[in-house]
């Protein structure tokens, strides 16, 4: 079924809801570095991951910058936003890794928060989730150096991968950092020398 996963997680969902939500829902699969949401595109659906991690980010012309992560369980809050307006997307999702996401209807979404509370309730849950995260976010880039900031975004890649090697280039570290390949190289070397991470090969390891 498309929601026992929902069901053994968030117990308190209503067996009416979680019967709707089998019937007008639907599950799709994406692979690494697929698009799930496009910056400037109408959103249709509330994306759920079921499993894997998703990137959400922005991009200005050419720059572009991390936002936070999704993993299993969790719904977008950006995507949740757009389901009161009929603007586009201010954002971009990309699978992270290979994800299966249980995608539901912008329409039933709307019609779900009214008629049961426990689905507001968990989306209220997920928002101020991730609005923590873009708090960490503008703390990090107001407050932090790059030295800390980099190290940081290492450790949260390390937790989400549920390893302590990251096989991740410099261009893909600067992207999500708003910054250059050039100066991400120069920190990660100024990390080295402090003995917080060790590069193997095209490998990071933190340490």
């Amino acid at each position: 079924m498309k929601t026992s996963f929902l069901a053994e997680c968030f117990p308190v969902l209503e067996k009416e809801l979680l019967e709707d939500i089998e019937k007008h829902s639907t599950v799709a699969y994406f692979d690494v570095n697929e698009h799930i949401v496009e910056q400037g595109k109408y959103i249709k659906f509330l994306p759920i991951v079921l499993k894997g991690n998703v990137k959400v980010y922005s991009h200005e012309d050419a720059f572009e910058f991390l936002l936070y992560y999704i993993s299993s369980g969790e719904s977008c809050i950006y995507s949740f936003a757009h389901t009161f307006n009929n603007q586009p997307a201010e954002f971009s999702a990309i699978a992270e890794t290979n994800s299966e996401l249980l995608m539901l209807p912008i329409a039933k979404v709307k019609q779900w928060l009214n008629t049961y509370p426990s689905f507001g309730n968990l989306i209220l849950s997920d928002y101020q989730r991730h609005y923590n995260d873009l708090l960490q976010t503008t703390k990090q880039i107001t407050c932090y150096n790059l030295d800390q900031r980099l190290l940081d975004y290492l450790r949260q890649k390390c937790k989400m991968e549920k390893s302590n090697i990251l096989s991740i280039s410099h261009k893909t570290i600067a992207n999500d950092l708003g910054t250059s390949r050039e100066v991400i190289s120069r920190v990660l070397k100024k990390l080295r020398t402090a003995n917080s991470v060790v590069q193997i090969g095209r490998k990071i390891k933190v340490l």
